[in-house]
């Protein structure tokens, strides 16, 4: 039982060391050529919550919502775009590095596609 003890308790120690992945998703709207881009520290939990959002009727980008009521799920693609990796032990303003990649990207984009 004590190595089981120990082995959970690495196993803990390894889950809290575990950082997110951190970086842009786009949401492309292939049948109108738009896209929504937007960035965040932990994009699984970010995808899930836009997902549910938008399956519930509850997004925040009304333009994003009603294409997708009309739409469906079926012409959307998730696509965490741009990866911004975490540094070891260097102090990083993590927003304004995630909010400079999500402004590039709109620049970038905005001249093949409409965004939300």
């Amino acid at each position: 039982m004590d190595m089981d003890k120990k082995y959970r308790k690495k196993l803990n120690a390894e889950f809290l060391e575990m950082k997110p992945l951190m970086g842009v998703l786009t949401i492309l709207n292939n049948a109108e050529n738009k896209m929504f881009i937007k960035e965040s520290t932990n994009l699984k939990a970010f995808s899930n919550r836009i997902r549910f959002e938008l399956n519930n009727g509850q997004f925040d980008n009304r333009n994003l919502q009603d294409d997708w009521i009309r739409l469906g799920e079926k012409s959307f693609v998730f696509e965490n775009t741009i990866i911004v990796p975490w540094e070891e032990n260097k102090i990083i303003d993590y927003k304004k590095k995630l909010q400079k990649a999500r402004n590039d990207l709109k620049e970038e984009q905005s001249k093949a596609k409409n965004i939300y």
